[in-house]
């Protein structure tokens, strides 16, 4: 048995020693435990500082192990060329790559007859077309509803999905081809490019010329127009709109150009907003997907876009 700490020679390495109810028993220290938490029994209560089963020494030292084994076996230490491969050179590319391996092999006969299938095909084919459509719902949600809205009816400088009216073309190689580059993104080489100038910011055109196209823009719309305005904004349209536009203002999918005899209005089409277009110019910006979703993602989305104006 450890003999008791020698109080006088230890001095004030000991806590205090409580000072005794009146009339009770003298504190004894437990000889047993540590000088830092050697605490007296008081009314049969002793406080132990005991060490902790050996079962939990062994634990700790087999998590250590463990995480010196993982950090030799798995990528774990940052170094010049990237992070070190580990012995088995795992990693989460190659794992995904399996895991879409599988579950392709898995995929359902249509799944299989989709992905080979042309457009085609496709077009021909009512089931692949149901199924195409369905597959990209959830597709849309993730990646086009926080701008064009669950329902694709859009918003302001968003378009409208339904409607039918397409900037780019609404033929399925069209909508994948503009999915697939995006529109005036930076980071797709190929992007799609158009750009509706400022007019007015450019110094292109004087106020009373902006404000007599405004005019104009609302008479080719079926729009309430000043007529007097229109008839002097006409010779303006073609010398600095018609080149994109057409000469009878209903577009140019090729250049992205929207037609401007209909009411399908992406910034609006009341004065002020047709005013603000031509003042300061338009430049909408789409994200290109490719590299972000698969080649068959990208197809099921179209045949859900396209689904939504049916």
């Amino acid at each position: 048995m450890t003999p008791p700490p020698d109080e006088g020679r230890l001095g004030d390495q000991l806590p205090p020693r409580p000072t005794p109810p009146p009339g009770g028993p003298a504190p004894e220290r437990d000889p047993h435990s540590p000088l830092r938490n050697a605490l007296p029994e008081f009314d049969g209560i002793r406080e132990l500082d005991s060490s902790p089963p050996k079962v939990w020494t062994y634990l700790y030292l087999l998590t250590f192990l463990a995480s010196l084994w993982l950090w030799f076996a798995y990528p774990a230490w940052p170094w010049f060329g990237g992070a070190t491969r580990g012995y088995f050179e795992w990693s989460s590319r190659a794992e995904l790559s399996r895991a879409v391996e599988q579950a392709e092999a898995g995929a359902p006969p249509i799944a299989r007859r989709f992905a080979a299938a042309s457009w085609d095909e496709i077009n021909a084919d009512p089931e692949l077309r149901g199924y195409g459509a369905a597959a990209g719902r959830g597709l849309f949600g993730e990646n086009c509803a926080p701008c064009h809205g669950i329902d694709g009816r859009g918003n302001l400088g968003f378009p409208n999905l339904t409607d039918g009216d397409w900037l780019w073309g609404g033929t399925p190689e069209a909508i994948e081809q503009t999915l697939h580059v995006g529109i005036r993104w930076a980071a797709s080489p190929d992007t799609r490019t158009s750009l509706m100038p400022g007019f007015g910011a450019q110094r292109m055109l004087e106020q009373r010329q902006v404000l007599d196209l405004v005019e104009w823009v609302r008479a080719a719309s079926g729009q309430e127009h000043d007529a007097a305005a229109a008839a002097r904004a006409a010779p303006a349209f073609l010398e600095n709109c018609a080149s994109c536009h057409g000469e009878d203002a209903r577009g140019n999918q090729e250049m992205g150009a929207p037609n401007l005899t209909d009411a399908v209005w992406l910034y609006g089409g009341g004065r002020k907003e047709i005013y603000e277009s031509l003042w300061h110019g338009r430049g909408g910006v789409m994200p290109a997907f490719a590299g972000r979703l698969s080649e068959d993602m990208i197809r099921k989305l179209v045949l859900h876009l396209r689904s939504l104006g049916e």
